[in-house]
Parts: C-alpha cells; structure tokens; sequence
C-alpha cells in the first residue's frame, strides 16, 4: 500500500476517534438548566427546572383570570337582579300606600288556634272604599273588613300597620310573634 493512502487512513481514524472522543465528553458533561422566561417575569428570579412550553404559570394564570371575570359578571348579575327586585318591591309598596282606603273605624286584632294552626283574625274594621287620603266627610261607602289572610290586598293597610293602630302602639302580645311569620 502507498504511503498516501496511509496517510489518508490515518487521518481519517484521527477525525473519527476526535469526534467520538468530543461527543463522549460533551455527553458526560451536565447539561445546562432549563429557564422557564414566564416563571422568571413574574418572580423577578432566574427559574430553573422546566421550560415556558412545560410552565403550568400562564395556563393558571389564564384560568384564575377566567374564573375571576366570571364571579363579576355572576356577582353583576345578582346586584342587577337585587336591585331589580327592590325597584319592583318599593313600586308594589308605593302602589299600596297610594291605594289605602280611609279608615272609618278601628276594630280588633286577635290570635286563634285554628285548623291550619295559629290564625290572626280581624274584625270590625271598617274602610271608605274611595282611595287615598281625604279630608272632609267620606264620600264613598262604607266597606267592613272581617277575615284572616292578607288585608292589605283588600284595603292597603298591613297586620302590623292594623296591630299598632289596635293596640296604640308598640307591645309584646301574640299578635306580634304571629305577624312576624305571616303568609300571605
């Protein structure tokens, strides 16, 4: 064989046991950390261990950011239904300060134990049947009231507004605990 092939065989096992030499080095040597970019941002830190492509940070990020956009729309809603719902109660209440009768006579309010447990019974009242306030003589005729249930969706006047009026004023009778639980 010539010198030059020799040579070039020679070479050629060089490069090779070079490359396998430097592979097998850089193999053995510790590879560098991963950094994650999002985890560093928002620590102000270097974050080592995974990467932004692995990094759970901005999925939960984008989750809690979803779920807090969600309570506010929720709690939006219950504030505009809330508020829906006083309109339509302070309305209903107005109509029916508006729609009381005259009262002509003040009658009695007493407790019974009934069928259907403790009844609150009226009796003896009487109303003009013409609305709102009047000064003067009634015009209008003369409505007794009698009855249990809920008299101001006859004559606008609730069972507390009645009680007080009965009785003078604030007391401790039954009436009282009975028109706290009231259905009507």
């Amino acid at each position: 064989m010539p010198w030059y092939l020799w040579m070039l065989l020679g070479a050629v096992v060089y490069v090779g046991v070079s490359y396998y030499l430097i592979e097998s080095a850089t193999a053995i040597r510790p590879k560098s950390p991963e950094t994650c970019s999002w985890c560093s941002s928002a620590s102000g830190h270097t974050v080592t261990g995974h990467s932004y492509a692995t990094c759970r940070g901005p999925v939960d990020a984008r989750v809690a950011e979803e779920r807090r956009r969600a309570d506010q729309q929720f709690k939006r809603e219950h504030r505009d239904e809330d508020a829906r719902k006083a309109a339509q109660a302070k309305a209903a209440e107005l109509a029916r300060h508006a729609g009381k009768m005259r009262m002509l006579q003040i009658g009695t309010i007493t407790t019974r134990t009934g069928p259907r447990g403790n009844e609150i019974h009226v009796s003896g009242w009487a109303f003009d049947t013409l609305p709102g306030p009047h000064t003067g003589p009634s015009k209008g005729t003369s409505q007794p009231y009698s009855g249990t249930g809920a008299p101001e969706e006859v004559h606008g006047w609730t069972l507390r507004e009645l009680h007080a009026i009965a009785h003078g004023g604030a007391c401790r009778c039954d009436v009282v605990r009975l028109t706290r639980n009231a259905r009507r």
